[in-house]
């Protein structure tokens, strides 16, 4: 299957990648399968054994599915993991990828949990902008930003506006003052994702503000 793949670099991810059927539980994947793991209900518990699991050296991607979570966002949450997954060992930086669809617990101490903003095709075929959920260890954080902070708390804060800041970008729908004119100089090469937000988290204040929401 051809995946849309903008001119930046960024994968938008179909309603046949969403189409996958789960259980509630942990699932893995890798380059031959999908299944099931283990079936667990309790959210905290569910996040420490998708950790657990990510540390063997043949996962991929592992995904934390709630019960009661429409199977069109597990599907999305684990093939984004395995998006991630290629990404990354591509840039060097190995290890599975756990992820969600929607917000997990944090069941312990030094671990990190990132809303990756996506973009996914309805089955209305009209593409709309979702939040893909990511825990890792604060170690691999650092190492996957660059630097060593980065304030994830604001950025949970911000993402119905970054959710609609996107679908405002691909519209071209912005109103033309400077804090938008250095977004679009940024999207000449790059996408509007959570690292760009991470590593601009002063512009991104500006944007978000009533002037530009």
């Amino acid at each position: 299957m051809t995946r849309p793949v903008t001119g930046q670099g960024e994968r938008y991810f179909t309603v046949a990648d969403a189409g996958t059927m789960f259980n509630p539980g942990v699932v893995t994947s890798n380059a031959r399968r999908r299944r099931v793991w283990y079936e667990e209900h309790d959210p905290a518990a569910a996040v420490r054994i998708a950790l657990t699991v990510a540390r063997r050296s043949w996962i991929d991607a592992v995904t934390v599915v709630p019960a009661g979570v429409a199977l069109a966002g597990a599907g999305l949450a684990l093939a984004f993991g395995e998006h991630l997954y290629e990404v990354r060992r591509l840039r060097g930086l190995r290890g599975a990828c756990v992820t969600s669809p929607v917000r997990p617990p944090l069941p312990r101490a030094r671990l990190c949990r990132l809303p990756h903003l996506v973009t996914v095709e309805g089955r209305d075929g009209a593409w709309r902008d979702v939040a893909v959920w990511e825990v890792m260890h604060a170690d691999r954080f650092q190492t996957w930003l660059g630097r060593d902070s980065a304030d994830l708390k604001t950025v949970e804060q911000w993402l119905p506006h970054l959710l609609r800041l996107r679908g405002a970008v691909r519209a071209r729908e912005l109103p033309d003052c400077g804090a938008v004119r250095a977004l679009y100089a940024l999207l000449e090469t790059r996408y509007l994702s959570l690292r760009l937000v991470l590593e601009n988290p002063h512009l991104f204040e500006t944007l978000l503000t009533k002037e530009t929401r």
